[in-house]
């Protein structure tokens, strides 16, 4: 018989090893699960998560050609948010720099006082160069190659096709677009990096001429232009917050839709990002977690309803995507088919959100009842938003358009998304994946 000494020693031995082997196999459970999702495509960072990213060099490009005058002959909105522009970027980064652009690039002396810029600025300022005719691919070739490195461009422009047979001219415009903005995407990826666009509309007061092709219009009253921000999609993310590109009262004034894109392959969602809670959207009886707060280890659910809803909360701050379009239920996909999105919400006002800095919710539901699936996916899609087709029109009137729709609008946007499109894997053209697994159903 062992002395009590050995025994209390060989007690403690056996229950260190027993503690490392429950810690062991924990993380190796942890890991697994991680691994189980891996395979599928990488993680979204949490959004609590402090994201490195280098100080972007800010280069803004206004386009001078002649359909730009309406906006400079009052005290516009135009005025105010290039001004804002002009002023945050020159305060936040350093080398802000400005120019015209047309056939070419051109920098006069009032590009140089970046602080009066504005002040100085109306049609006869802003004539140098070929100001007639302008094509904008040519411009978006001379911007795209000098956005390299971390220089992120703006384009101020009405963002006008000027083409005269529109039935067959617009469609090529469109696909050199895409030409043009898949070469600076794979610059970009060559040297480790992913490429993103950010398309901003804005409104004005607009006093001037309205191009029908080349036939002028005398208009005074509403007209949109855009602000098109370009460069690395870590620069970007950057420049999107710091610059406060929202409509509000330290935003950039007029701005109406955002819509941004990037090459980004899809990120899949995992515990740090998304978890389901139970909720007054929640008409199950009970949910059980597993150990990680997504996957559902039992799912009481309430036998006097014909329907099952229940709600995910995401904490998706990192995502290179606009709010409005996560708000917006018509973006997402639901499978299997028996389940839908029945709303999205940014203010669930639940504990169990607490978890994320700026949360939304997922409310889902499905048919009458349908039969329960042990696993539900939940996709963002990459999708044109809605506001782009609404803002577009594509044949010359001959009289004035809606306040809010540009001419080629949608083909414009749609040759951008092209180069986005193409350049990415069959099965990374979603912006996020989330799989919830439901071990049991009562």
């Amino acid at each position: 018989m062992l002395p009590p000494n050995d025994i209390r020693m060989q007690r403690k031995t056996l229950a260190l090893l027993l503690f490392l082997v429950v810690g062991l196999l924990a993380v190796y459970l942890i890991g697994h699960q991680r691994d189980r999702h891996s395979s599928d495509g990488h993680f979204l960072p949490p959004d609590t998560a402090q994201l490195t990213t280098a100080t972007p060099v800010v280069h803004i490009y206004m386009e001078n050609s002649g359909s730009m005058d309406g906006y400079l002959t009052t005290n516009s909105q135009f005025k105010n948010a290039l001004g804002h522009l002009i002023a945050k970027a020159n305060g936040f980064y350093e080398n802000t720099r400005l120019d015209f652009i047309n056939t070419q690039v051109h920098h006069t002396a009032i590009c140089d006082d970046l602080d009066n810029f504005v002040l100085h600025l109306n049609p006869a300022t802003m004539k140098v160069g070929q100001t007639g005719h302008t094509d904008l691919n040519q411009i978006f070739r001379l911007i795209l190659d000098r956005t390299e490195g971390d220089t992120v461009s703006v384009l101020v422009s009405d963002c006008i096709y000027d083409v005269d047979n529109v039935n067959t001219l617009l469609s090529a415009a469109a696909s050199s677009t895409t030409g043009a903005f898949m070469k600076a995407i794979k610059r970009a990826q060559e040297k480790g990096h992913d490429f993103g666009v950010i398309i901003m509309q804005l409104e004005s007061t607009f006093y001037g001429n309205h191009y029908e092709g080349n036939t002028p219009m005398p208009y005074f009253g509403k007209r949109p232009y855009y602000m098109i921000v370009m460069g690395q999609q870590e620069q970007l993310a950057h420049f999107n917050a710091h610059m406060e590109l929202e409509n509000t009262s330290t935003g950039l004034p007029g701005l109406k839709y955002k819509f941004m894109m990037s090459s980004q392959p899809t990120w899949d969602l995992d515990p740090m990002t998304a978890r389901t809670f139970t909720s007054s959207f929640t008409n199950a009886r009970r949910i059980q977690p597993e150990h990680n707060g997504l996957d559902i280890h039992n799912l009481t659910t309430n036998q006097e309803q014909p329907t099952l809803s229940f709600a995910v909360a995401l904490g998706v701050e990192h995502l290179f995507t606009d709010r409005a379009y996560l708000l917006d239920s018509a973006n997402y996909q639901v499978l299997p088919s028996q389940y839908h999105l029945k709303a999205v919400t940014d203010k669930p006002h639940f504990t169990e959100c607490d978890f994320f800095r700026r949360p939304i919710c997922l409310q889902l539901v499905t048919d009458s009842n349908a039969q329960y699936a042990p696993e539900v996916t939940i996709l963002l899609k990459n999708n044109i938003p809605a506001w782009v087709k609404e803002c577009s029109y594509n044949e010359h009137l001959k009289w004035y358009p809606q306040p809010h729709q540009s001419f080629a609008l949608y083909e414009m946007v749609e040759g951008i998304f092209g180069a986005f499109h193409n350049v990415k894997a069959g099965n990374d053209d979603d912006i996020f994946r989330l799989k919830i697994h439901v071990a049991h159903y009562d």
